[in-house]
């Protein structure tokens, strides 16, 4: 099985791409499943009800969330969309929406899905990722042996750790939230791919996604600058996973950065 998981997709430019490219980019890798993590896909903070629509027109079977899920009204409802919106699953009881998911795809072939949060340098009071993620992967692994884990995280201690934690038992631990991409996709020694952060879809002329001016005005005066989302540079960030469908264990992960263009 060959997994495309998407980095985190934001604004227009992020959504653009996966408009314009995704179709052709799935045939091209021979994928099976796309998940893409689009808590940033509306103006840059969550994704709403109607944009989670346009993603599965667009090819995504699964959107992921992260620190952004809960950004505002819209994006709540966004995750009342149904269980192919998954937000944290770590965030306290009594939220709207999901923390994970089963996919069946047409063979037959099941793929379980779950969503993190880490708690290092953000300021979320979650529950403990380690424990609520290894207990949600045993409830999956009784349906099947195909987990991904979309660990949103500020540090790569704590996704490498994380990593380490489940590995042989999560068939990958795919890192995002920083949108830059790492350079240190491998197999773990139990069978896990990893990565520390699979990077941003969207503008590449931006920090992070946002017009360099404020962010630049931020850091000098360290006062309130109100942030745009840049429109510039469109890029692909994302992961390629192969997968052995009947131990979960990976067999390869192929990083993917490419710049392009809109018709």
């Amino acid at each position: 099985m060959r997994i495309l998981f998407v980095g985190d997709v934001f604004g227009n430019i992020g959504r653009r791409v996966l408009a314009d490219h995704l179709s052709h980019i799935k045939i091209e890798h021979r994928i099976d499943l796309c998940i893409a993590n689009g808590e940033n896909a509306a103006g840059g903070k969550g994704i709403t009800a109607n944009l989670a629509k346009k993603f599965r027109r667009y090819g995504v079977s699964v959107i992921t969330g992260g620190n952004h899920s809960f950004a505002s009204t819209e994006a709540v409802e966004g995750l009342e969309s149904g269980d192919y919106v998954l937000r944290p699953l770590n965030y306290p009881p009594g939220n709207v929406g999901v923390g994970k998911t089963i996919v069946r795809l047409d063979d037959g072939s099941k793929v379980g899905i779950i969503n993190l949060q880490g708690r290092t340098f953000l300021s979320e009071a979650l529950d403990c990722p380690f424990r609520i993620g290894s207990s949600a992967i045993d409830d999956l692994l009784r349906e099947t042996p195909i987990v991904i884990i979309d660990f949103h995280a500020e540090a790569t201690s704590e996704k490498a750790a994380f990593a380490y934690y489940v590995d042989g038992r999560a068939s990958a631990v795919l890192g995002t939230h920083t949108h830059v991409q790492t350079a240190d996709e491998r197999i773990l020694p139990g069978g896990t791919a990893f990565i520390s952060d699979v990077g941003m879809t969207g503008p590449e002329n931006s920090i992070i996604g946002m017009k360099p001016s404020a962010v630049i005005r931020r850091f000098l005066l360290q006062t309130f600058a109100r942030f745009e989302p840049s429109n510039e540079g469109p890029l692909l960030c994302a992961v390629v996973v192969e997968i052995d469908n009947r131990s979960g264990k990976a067999l390869g992960i192929e990083r993917i950065q490419e710049q392009l263009t809109f018709s």
